[in-house]
């Protein structure tokens, strides 16, 4: 075992470090440790590359990463006051999950565009609300289905390009982008 970790080139030891220990600073800043974690999820192929490698069956080792980071976040969710926001994440969190492991079980990684990573999303959104004092033990912002609806409904329109992006159209360099797609799925 000692072997394994004095083996692991110092490029992927110093990005799992990071994916590793950077998420538990949500405990105590939610928003900004939320942040700082999304930021390095989003970051990673980007570090190890100085250091000429790559994170080995890389999107299955970042939806693991991806899914302790959540986890720490649906935890600091089930303190929210407000009960339908701690509900709500729940049930993204729980919804995600279940693509996760219909695209573990199956391989197909378009099953993350139907069981999008709302819940990411939700928490910033809630934390920023709470940073902004929005939400309090007191008053609560996102207290109607309705407020609850179109927040989902902003938060969902963010979400789907990067879905689209990452698991239909599969774009693994950062030079194509969103309106390249679709101008080669309007002009064949």
């Amino acid at each position: 075992m000692n072997e394994a970790l004095t083996s692991l080139p110092l490029g992927l030891a110093i990005i799992f470090s990071l994916r590793i220990l950077i998420p538990l600073t949500i405990f105590r800043w939610p928003l900004w440790g939320g942040l700082a974690a999304l930021i390095i999820d989003a970051a990673d192929t980007n570090i190890v590359k100085p250091f000429g490698v790559d994170i080995p069956n890389y999107t299955l080792t970042d939806k693991y990463l991806d899914t302790y980071y959540l986890t720490i976040e649906l935890l600091v969710s089930l303190f929210w006051v407000n009960k339908l926001a701690r509900n709500v994440s729940i049930v993204l969190y729980f919804w995600r999950l279940v693509g996760l492991m219909a695209f573990q079980l199956t391989g197909a990684q378009y099953l993350l565009f139907f069981a999008p990573n709302l819940f990411e999303n939700f928490f910033l959104f809630f934390a920023l609300l709470q940073k902004l004092g929005k939400e309090t033990a007191t008053g609560f912002w996102l207290n109607s289905p309705k407020r609850l609806v179109i927040s989902l409904f902003f938060l969902w329109l963010v979400k789907i390009p990067q879905e689209l992006i990452l698991h239909v159209w599969k774009i693994g360099s950062p030079v194509e982008t969103f309106i390249d797609q679709l101008r080669k799925l309007l002009n064949p």
